[in-house]
């Protein structure tokens, strides 16, 4: 097994990682975390941008919520920090409540009412994850479909190059429109307006990426793109930070200047500021529908990075202790004013495929991302705007893994209906609410799996031995039928299981005892006793018997606590014992010949279904 996803939460991970801990290892973990912090800074610039909060949020989230979460978290090579999918949804998120609440205001009160905002709802996702972890509820975020996930993930995507393309072309923002739709149909309608100088920055920009990309993958392309960018800017004259230049001294400003990074925001001004976030209930009814959508997507995000790490490292994980990770990240987050963190599937590959052994790799990453704002934040703010569209629209594409896009469109009819749902909800609707259709989709789609038992007609020998029925038994007038049940038998699955059985009786009066073995039957509750009970009545008042097979005590149980036990008799059921799994049957058999043979025979059993009416019969 490389990994486990057991449910345990204590702080054996960092102790495991600082046994027989080296200085060569020390080494390697701090060379990998300076080549991502390289890659973290632009990103954490770019990700406020997508966010569409001051660019100190990014930079705080990849620096505390990455160190904490570091400490805390299960795996050695996992990186957490802001990312695309996330800060989109924050900017949902913000963008509803200040355009609800707070329309009217302006300028830096805006700002800081929308940082406000910020730290409530990472307060509330924070608190979501770490509830989640303490009741150890990570095995049930497997529900969630992978095909919800990637066609999610494919809107995300879309979604980003589209609000990207105001920043990369220079058009005015549109105000009022939030269907990723409306925003593609405005820039169709604007793009005569693009300013010429901004996009020729940026696709200068892409273009250097790519090509520094095909050189060698661990560069630090981005970090090198926003130099090379930043110094034509200021050489040609293109910001209002430069009076002189190549390109102003004839043309006199008349083309405008391209927005830089400092234009948006000081980032040099970015120490934290210690708090509690202000806990406002009117505010907080907006934001959950959000905060669920985020807590819950970072959390798949954060484990499958990690798990696809893991495969590759060996490394035993425990999920629960990777989201109190990422739940104590982002409530560092809440405390300082950052940005919301989920696990970075760029950043976190780059760490392992820069050698990084342990979780002091991250630990390192958060630390010079800090050294690199504070000693070279002048030179930051230099860059160009354009220049982060162009790394945001670039990492869109990886955000989407081609193969996996199409195997869920081909796979089955189900998968494709969910990932294309949720792209076209993406599109047209809010994300928070494409995701809940997904999650939706995805619990509907495994209801309606789960409410089809497993019913197969058997034949059966004296020694209680059981084998499948080829089709034209099964037409044949017996009077007694055993009944193999298999598969859930909760309650979206008791309906079902009552209808099937009775439509046996009714095309087959010949019989007058069906054995039920239920042996592998799974989750009977109290709406499958009550169709039982509802069978139980049908059958007596028809003359026909019930009696059931193969119980496990937990079945007993449930039947004991229903009454249902003492309304049908002891006689008719009959418990299994894994020493002798064909006695249970066998004694079935017998009390069925009994019954037929002794007409004043009374008591019967419970109702099961029988599979060949749903699906042909299986051995």
């Amino acid at each position: 097994m490389v990994y486990s996803a057991h449910d345990e939460i204590s702080l054996d991970p960092i102790k495991r990682d600082l046994e027989g801990y080296s200085i060569e290892t020390f080494k390697a973990d701090v060379y990998a975390g300076l080549i991502v912090a390289l890659l973290a800074v632009p990103q954490a610039l770019a990700y406020s941008l997508v966010a569409g909060l001051p660019l100190s949020c990014g930079l705080l989230a990849a620096v505390f919520g990455t160190l904490i979460a570091a400490l805390f978290g299960s795996s050695s090579q996992l990186v957490v920090g802001p990312t695309n999918a996330i800060s989109l949804l924050v900017l949902y998120a913000t963008s509803e409540v200040l355009f609800t609440h707070y329309r009217g205001i302006d300028g830096p009160e805006r700002e800081i009412i929308a940082i406000q905002i910020l730290t409530q709802l990472a307060l509330l996702v924070a608190v979501m994850q770490i509830a989640a972890a303490m009741f150890k509820l990570g095995r049930m975020f497997q529900f969630v479909s992978h095909s919800v996930i990637v066609g999610y993930l494919a809107g995300t995507a879309l979604a980003i190059v589209i609000n990207q393309l105001f920043t990369f072309l220079g058009l005015t923002p549109a105000q009022g429109l939030f269907s990723l739709y409306e925003k593609s149909l405005y820039i169709l309608f604007h793009v005569t307006e693009t300013h010429l100088p901004t996009l020729i920055i940026g696709l200068g920009s892409m273009a250097i990426l790519v090509a520094l990309k095909k050189i060698n993958g661990r560069i630090p392309s981005p970090a090198i793109m926003l130099v090379i960018a930043g110094l034509i800017v200021h050489v040609l004259g293109l910001s209002s930070y430069t009076e002189t230049g190549l390109l102003s001294r004839y043309t006199e400003g008349q083309i405008g200047n391209v927005t830089l990074v400092g234009d948006a925001g000081e980032i040099h001004a970015m120490l934290p500021r210690f708090r509690l976030p202000s806990f406002n209930t009117g505010l907080m009814n907006n934001l959950l529908p959000y905060g669920f959508a985020i807590a819950l997507l970072s959390i798949l995000e954060a484990t499958s990075v990690a798990k696809s790490i893991a495969a590759s490292t060996g490394q035993r994980l425990a999920v629960n202790q990777e989201i109190l990770g990422l739940g104590l990240g982002n409530f560092a987050s809440a405390l300082t004013g950052g940005l919301l963190c989920s696990g970075s599937s760029i950043r976190s590959s780059l760490n392992y495929q820069s050698g990084a052994r342990t979780r002091i790799a991250a630990i390192s990453s958060a630390i010079f991302v800090a050294a690199i704002v504070v000693s070279l934040g002048y030179f930051v703010s230099r860059t160009p705007l354009a220049s982060l569209s162009a790394l945001l629209l670039v990492s869109a594409v990886r955000i989407v893994n081609p193969k996996q896009f199409f195997l869920c469109l081909k796979a089955t009819r189900s998968d494709c209906m969910a990932i294309l749902a949720t792209l076209l909800a993406c599109l047209f609707f809010s994300l928070d609410i494409a995701f809940y259709t997904g999650i939706l989709i995805s619990i509907t789609l495994y209801l309606k799996k789960a409410a089809m038992p497993h019913l197969v007609e058997c034949t059966y020998d004296e020694l209680g031995r059981i084998g499948s029925l080829d089709q034209t038994h099964r037409q044949e007038q017996k009077l007694i039928r055993v009944i193999n049940v298999q598969g859930e038998l909760f309650f979206g699955a008791a309906d079902l299981f009552q209808t099937s059985l009775k439509s046996i009786a009714e095309e087959d009066d010949s019989t007058r005892v069906f054995i039920l073995r239920l042996k592998n039957a799974r989750d009977i509750d109290a709406t499958t006793c009550l169709a039982i009970q509802q069978l139980y009545e049908y059958f007596k008042d028809s003359g026909r018997y019930l009696l059931a097979c193969g119980l496990t005590y937990n079945t007993w149980q449930i039947l004991c606590n229903a009454g249902l036990v003492d309304e049908m008799g002891k006689d008719n059921l009959f418990i299994q014992d894994d020493r002798r799994p064909n006695e249970s049957l066998q004694r079935a058999i017998l009390r069925a010949k009994n019954i037929i043979s002794t007409p004043s025979a009374v008591k019967q059993h419970e109702p099961v279904v029988e599979t060949h009416v749903l699906r042909p019969a299986q051995g």
